[in-house]
C-alpha cells in the first residue's frame, strides 16, 4: 500500500495536464461562484441544473478531506447516479458537455495542482438571492422557506437523539412536514418551481436525515420518522 501511495504520488507530480479520467466529475457538481452568474444571465446553465446545499448541512470539504456543516450556503451543479455524477459529465466520451461555458472551479481545478482550486472552497460563493435577483417572487420564496422550514441543528443532532430520542424525533416530524407541505403548495402553484425545486429548496428534509440514520415512512398524509443507530 505505501509502495503504491508514493508511486501515485510521483505520477501525479510529473502530470502537467488533464488526462480526461472522469475523477474529479464523478466526485459531484462543482460550486458557483460571483463569477459564475454570467453563464446562469446567459441562459449557459439553467437553473433547473443546479442544487442548493443550504448553511448548515453537512457537505465535504475538500480542504480537510472530511464530511462537515457547510458554512455558508453552497449553490452548485446537480449530480446524477448513485454516486452524484456531474450532470455535465458525458461518461462515454469521458468530456465536460459545456466545456466552453464552465464554472469558474472547473476551469481552476488541476488535480496535479489543487491548491487555487481550494482557495475557491466556501469564497465568493453565489446565492440563491444572487441568482434570483430581479425576480423579487421567487426571492420572497426562498426566504418564506428558509423561516418557516429552518434546518435542525445537525452538530448536535445524534448526541440529542441518545438523550431524548423520542422528544427530537417528533420535533424533527414536525419539521419535515412542513418542509413537504411547503414544496407541495410551492410546485402545485407554478411548473417553474416544480423544475427548480432542488435549487430554490434544498434537498428534501426527510433526505437529508437520512445519512443520521433516520429512517422515514409513510403514515396517513404524513411522514413518520424512526432512528435507528449506527
Amino acid at each position: 500500500m505505501g509502495l503504491q501511495h508514493g508511486a501515485d504520488s510521483q505520477n501525479r507530480s510529473r502530470q502537467t495536464s488533464c488526462k480526461q479520467c472522469g475523477i474529479c466529475c464523478s466526485k459531484g457538481g462543482a460550486a458557483l461562484h460571483s463569477e459564475d452568474l454570467l453563464l446562469l444571465q446567459q441562459g449557459l446553465i439553467p437553473r433547473q441544473n443546479l442544487i442548493t446545499i443550504r448553511k448548515g448541512e453537512f457537505a465535504h470539504n475538500p480542504i480537510t478531506d472530511k464530511v462537515q456543516v457547510t458554512k455558508a450556503e453552497i449553490v452548485k451543479l446537480r449530480g446524477t447516479g448513485r454516486e452524484w455524477t456531474c450532470c455535465y459529465y458525458d461518461p462515454d466520451s469521458k468530456c465536460c458537455t459545456i466545456y466552453e461555458h464552465r464554472p469558474l472551479a472547473c476551469r481552476t481545478l488541476k488535480c496535479w495542482d489543487p491548491e487555487k482550486s481550494l482557495a475557491l472552497v466556501e469564497t465568493d460563493l453565489l446565492s440563491r438571492l444572487d441568482i434570483l435577483e430581479g425576480d423579487e417572487s421567487l426571492q420572497e420564496l426562498v426566504r418564506k422557506h428558509e423561516s418557516s422550514c429552518p434546518l435542525p441543528d445537525f452538530t448536535l443532532l445524534v448526541t440529542a437523539l441518545e438523550k431524548e430520542q423520542a422528544n427530537i424525533v417528533a420535533e424533527l416530524e414536525v419539521l419535515v412536514n412542513a418542509d413537504l407541505s411547503f414544496r407541495n403548495q410551492a410546485v402545485e402553484s407554478s411548473e417553474l418551481v416544480l423544475n427548480e425545486e432542488l435549487f430554490l429548496f434544498g434537498r428534501p428534509l426527510f433526505q437529508v436525515l437520512q445519512s443520521f440514520g433516520l429512517q422515514v415512512f409513510q403514515s396517513g398524509n404524513c411522514l413518520r420518522l424512526q432512528w435507528a443507530r449506527k
